[in-house]
């Protein structure tokens, strides 16, 4: 089973609840003591506490195929975004949920549904132009070992509220259930600052989808976790690929030498 998650302790998810009830025709049900929004085939589960934190026991009582949650996007720098990304830690801290040096399982094919869905929507809704549409590297909670993926709208205060933004995510959620499939050209991407421009590019040329994405922030300790990043990528993973300008060029070699080490093609940006 796949189905959605909403959290009611994030305003941008409750407002992609309120989407699927009003405007998509699903309706409510309770199961379990839970709320659950259906429209045929299709489900969101809506959960009290923040998907960030949530238990890996608690993302499976959700689904046991693929958990797509709707979440807020935060910017620092103000930046308006529509986003799709893997969860993990590569690093010892665990800030933002999750457990420390530890990744969830992804599904390469389902970020790619929910990308490109992203990218039509921001495409023909007036509301959504500016927006920068793309992936996110691996980062945050919650620890997950159903394949899941977050698909995300935000950036300021007011991106945050934005109901079209709200809209695109629901539509790309509803997508990514209903239509993903697992990827043949799945990658891990290494290197590069957060939004990974060098691996959007690709995935905008059709070249690879990736699943879970190494930044240079978390270069050097991140790359003893590649082999895990490989391993939890549902759909198995085709390749490897090095933004070396992207990566610190004291660790070059090293990330070279750990990708090639996974017996995977390697492909070097």
């Amino acid at each position: 089973m796949r189905r959605i998650l909403i959290s009611r302790a994030d305003g941008s998810s409750m407002l992609v609840r309120r989407y699927l009830l009003e405007v998509m025709g699903f309706e409510r049900i309770e199961r379990n003591g839970r709320e659950v929004l259906r429209k045929g085939s299709v489900e969101a589960v809506v959960t009290d506490g923040l998907h960030l934190h949530l238990s890996p026991e608690d993302i499976a009582s959700v689904a046991d195929e693929l958990v797509v949650v709707a979440s807020t996007h935060r910017s620092e720098q103000g930046v308006n975004a529509l986003t799709v990304h893997a969860t993990g830690n590569w690093t010892s801290e665990a800030r933002y949920g999750g457990l420390p040096r530890a990744l969830s399982s992804t599904m390469a094919g389902a970020i790619r549904t929910a990308f490109d869905a992203l990218r039509e929507e921001a495409s023909t809704e007036r509301e959504l132009e500016g927006w920068w549409v793309g992936l996110e590297v691996t980062h945050h909670g919650p620890h997950s070992m159903v394949p899941l993926i977050y698909v995300e709208f935000g950036g300021d205060e007011r991106a945050r509220a934005s109901e079209a933004g709200a809209a695109a995510v629901a539509e790309a959620c509803v997508e990514v259930v209903t239509k993903a499939r697992p990827s043949n050209r799945a990658a891990v991407g290494v290197g590069g600052g957060h939004y990974a421009p060098a691996f959007v590019r690709l995935m905008a040329e059709g070249s690879f989808d990736f699943g879970h994405v190494l930044p240079k922030y978390a270069i050097p300790q991140g790359l003893d976790l590649l082999p895990e990043a490989v391993a939890r990528t549902a759909d198995g993973c085709r390749a490897v690929v090095l933004d070396r300008k992207g990566i610190p060029g004291a660790h070059r070699r090293e990330a070279i030498a750990a990708a090639e080490s996974l017996g995977l093609e390697v492909v070097q940006l």
